[in-house]
């Protein structure tokens, strides 16, 4: 137990709010019903979890903070405020943090947006996920257009640094479709935008219905067209692509995320989430009352450790730099595994070389523009 609790640098955490009003058509999250007696409770052992983690770690210091869900914005500004304050009472929280939280246009008003800043949230992601009703109505959103464009004008009021998610790739969406939701996105000029092809997961309504054939998933063709017209449209509108699904503004890449990206620790909050420590990853129970009881005997809400062998951590590193549009840096790979990149893959990098998926230079192996189109096929082949 000590081993996956050895947390040597400065940690993201990540917590995990499982309340929704609905569940959307596409999402496989662990959810429940908002109701407020659940909230309650769920608070207490919220903040019992992140106690229980502030007496038995050596180091303490965080550098970000991620709210997600779920649906965050569900919470008060006074119960994000009471949250934030436990982890600052218990932990060193680093200058210049980034504390953002994910949260449904439908689920906030001026005032509330107003609060959750001066609750200490200084960074906002919004899942308007499309300025189409007919698509936000089939993805099974609660809001409407007219609703999202209300609340980012008055997101716009009090926060400077906040994301737009779109989702891409869905059911009999057409090309000009997509168009039109980007550039609506764009138009608000945030500084970071989020983009999602649809993945339809069991258990979800969607894949019920594609069983179905109630529904028929786009061509991978379109799906390119979508996402490369995304990647020129967004540069030429100022966003650096800084990771396959990310593009942000100039020192506006989510810092949070990033630390996934590069192999970094991170501690997982909440039923759920999951953590990682540079070595071991560890997940927490779903459920919440299973959470719960856990927390009232003084016991982590841990389902599974897992310790992840050496061919794991570099596999792990790989798929995940991979993702980042600069790549894996040869030398943090080399500081880390006392190996270098060329000596454990050269077979693999000659083969992706030649078949144009990825490049490489002094500093770093990232993936072309043909290889991140082929995402999967390029991450498979780095599996020790």
């Amino acid at each position: 137990m000590s081993k996956y609790l050895n947390y040597h640098s400065p940690f993201g955490i990540y917590i995990h709010i499982p309340f929704c009003e609905s569940k959307c058509n596409y999402c496989d999250f662990y959810s429940i019903k908002y109701k407020k007696k659940y909230v309650n409770k769920y608070m207490d052992f919220l903040i019992k979890e992140i106690e229980l983690y502030s007496k038995k770690l050596k180091n303490k210091k965080v550098k970000a903070i991620y709210l997600g869900g779920g649906t965050p914005s569900l919470l008060t500004p006074s119960e994000i405020e009471k949250i934030l304050n436990i982890i600052y009472s218990n932990y060193t929280v680093l200058e210049d943090i980034e504390i953002s939280m994910e949260a449904n246009p439908e689920s906030l008003n001026e005032n509330k947006i107003k609060e959750y800043k001066i609750s200490g949230i200084n960074r906002l992601s919004l899942g308007v996920q499309s300025f189409l009703d007919n698509e936000l109505k089939f993805l099974g959103r609660i809001h409407n257009v007219k609703k999202s464009i209300s609340v980012i004008n008055n997101v716009k009021k009090y926060f400077d640094n906040f994301s737009l998610d779109l989702i891409f790739a869905i059911p009999d969406q057409k090309l000009e479709d997509f168009k039109y939701s980007l550039n609506k996105s764009i138009e608000f000029n945030p500084k970071h935008i989020s983009l999602y092809n649809l993945q339809i997961e069991k258990g979800t309504p969607f894949y019920q219905m594609l069983k179905e054939d109630r529904i028929t998933e786009i061509t991978e063709e379109l799906d390119y067209k979508m996402y490369n017209f995304a990647i020129n449209e967004l540069k030429k509108n100022g966003y650096q692509h800084y990771e396959i699904s990310n593009f942000a503004k100039q020192d506006y890449h989510s810092k949070h995320n990033l630390l996934y990206w590069n192999y970094k620790p991170y501690l997982g909050i909440g039923p759920s989430a999951h953590g990682f420590n540079g070595k071991n990853r560890y997940y927490n129970i779903k459920d919440i009352a299973s959470y719960i009881n856990k927390l009232a005997k003084n016991e982590f809400p841990i389902k599974e450790i897992i310790n992840l062998t050496q061919k794991e951590l570099i596999s792990e590193m790989m798929f995940m730099g991979l993702r980042l549009i600069s790549g894996v840096s040869k030398k943090d790979f080399q500081d880390r595994f006392d190996i270098t990149i060329n000596e454990v893959y050269e077979d693999t990098i000659k083969k992706l070389k030649k078949e144009g998926l990825i490049k490489e230079n002094e500093q770093n192996i990232y993936l072309t523009k043909k290889g991140i189109n082929l995402g999967n096929v390029s991450f498979s082949e780095f599996l020790l």
